[in-house]
């Protein structure tokens, strides 16, 4: 086998972690952290107002307002890391310059923003519903919204690429 087949095989088995990571993330968050039929604020792609994320945040119990600040939130701290990586070697297996640099920028503003969404979403949930403030909440959904905006571009670019790639691999 060909170093190539070593790493592409690596990397599948990096991506498939990654994804069991997020299943287990989203499976969690579904099963201890919906409240009133209500999912956490990081999973709502188009984001929330204040009114959303009060009403959010006010049907946590004691307990799943601490999972989120706990086990949730570290476990959403590791996750965007795994993902980045997969998507970086993906990236860096599949592209090269000036393409290459725009995919990479792109993987760190995803990292960026969901990391910033995490803390400012903890934030949130630290003030409680009663003391959020209409700005608070907007910059929280705002980096919600990025993150996930982010994310379809970046996984958009890796399907056109892994089918750009696998279109050259038939023809020779």
């Amino acid at each position: 086998r060909t170093a190539a087949c070593v790493i592409g095989d690596r990397l599948i088995w990096l991506s498939l972690c990654a994804t069991l990571a997020f299943a287990a993330l989203a499976g969690f968050s579904e099963v201890y952290l919906r409240a009133e039929g209500m999912g956490v604020l990081d999973g709502r792609r188009w984001g929330y107002d204040l009114a959303e994320a009060r009403a959010y945040l006010a049907a946590l119990s004691p307990e799943q307002t601490a999972l989120y600040l706990g086990q949730f939130r570290l476990a959403d701290t590791a996750f965007p890391a795994l993902l980045a990586l997969a998507l970086l070697l993906w990236f860096r297996r599949w592209s090269a310059g000036g393409l290459r640099l725009a995919l990479t920028l792109a993987v760190a503003l995803y990292l960026g923003a969901d990391y910033t969404e995490n803390m400012l979403i903890a934030r949130l949930a630290e003030l409680g519903p009663e003391r959020l403030t209409e700005q608070a909440v907007a910059t929280a959904s705002l980096f919600t919204q990025v993150k996930w905006t982010i994310l379809a571009a970046c996984f958009g670019a890796a399907l056109l690429l892994g089918l750009r790639a696998r279109n050259e691999r038939n023809v020779q």
